[in-house]
């Protein structure tokens, strides 16, 4: 056997033993990203925004045209010597589900960005159980 064909041989196959490894471990870190990207879609069940659900008259935030909440105050405090600036909502209307509540501060917080926002719940309401 001629040592330069078996040498020529040898290199095409270390060659392509080199492409093949370098295939699998990209068909792995593609799983692993797909599988990823599935579990944060699925995890945190990815929905449309509620947030065009809400509109504020006066100091009053309608969600689907009912009255939701209300602003209560506006604060400011000094936190680590940085004014900060709060809004304080009041609950006013029924809410079946809690991610209602969750929409709201996200809304309130595009509207006002920077600032903190609270949302009281009357201890009446059973939606909690406190």
């Amino acid at each position: 056997m001629n040592t330069k064909y078996f040498h020529y041989t040898l290199t095409i196959k270390k060659k392509t033993m080199k492409i093949k490894h370098q295939l699998f471990v990209a068909l792995i870190l593609l799983l692993i990203g797909c599988t990823a990207v599935k579990s944060i879609v699925v995890g945190n069940k990815l929905r449309p925004s509620a947030k065009n659900m809400f509109v504020v008259s006066d100091d009053i935030v309608l969600y689907n045209g009912k009255p939701l909440a209300k602003y209560q105050a506006k604060t400011f405090s000094l936190d680590n010597n940085e004014l900060v600036e709060e809004y304080n909502l009041m609950l006013i209307g029924e809410v079946s589900n809690k991610q209602v509540i969750g929409d709201l501060i996200d809304f309130i917080s595009d509207r006002h960005q920077g600032a903190e926002v609270e949302i009281e719940v009357n201890s009446d309401k059973k939606m909690f159980d406190l």
